[in-house]
């Protein structure tokens, strides 16, 4: 049997030196990869939270500013969308936001407005008007029928939808 080598005198300190410093090496590395992975989860976790956010605040922005108005008594009857009003001016002439009835008149002036365009149909006269609330929370204007016995409220409700108050 062989036996092993003899080193020279001080090789085990180099040895440990060396070991020691590749050691100290791969953990500074392995630190410095957990932080940046802490990172871009972080960073990943207040993006999906902003986006979902904006996902959920958006929408009752554009409920306050916009109302869809429909040619017929059907949600799949042809129809556009009008633009609200953000501020109202007040009886004492100051700029306020618009609660929900000017909401609901500004829908029905908006709409009315298409309906004299010729937008919703050839007749350009205005039909009554009931407005509606969709799923989604935005206005629905809708032309009802002289001759039309249904409440406002049964009205909505027969397509599926509130009653705007």
């Amino acid at each position: 049997m062989n036996a092993a080598p003899t080193l020279p005198p001080g090789s085990d300190a180099r040895i440990t030196g060396l070991l020691d410093a590749r050691l100290t090496s791969y953990t500074r590395r392995q630190k410095k990869r957990g932080r940046v992975v802490a990172a871009a989860a972080g960073a990943a976790v207040v993006l999906a939270a902003g986006s979902l956010a904006w996902v959920t605040l958006a929408p009752h922005t554009l409920q306050t500013r916009s109302a869809y108005c429909y040619s017929a008594d059907s949600t799949s009857s042809r129809w556009t969308q009008v633009g609200l009003p953000d501020e109202q001016t007040g009886p004492d002439g100051t700029s306020q936001p618009p609660t929900p009835a000017d909401r609901k008149a500004s829908a029905v002036d908006m709409c009315g407005a298409a309906w004299r365009a010729g937008i919703l149909g050839s007749n350009t006269t205005v039909p009554p008007l009931v407005v509606c609330v969709r799923t989604d929370n935005v206005p629905a204007v809708f032309p009802k029928e002289d001759s039309d016995s249904r409440s406002d409220a049964k009205f909505c409700s027969d397509l599926d939808l509130a009653l705007e108050r």
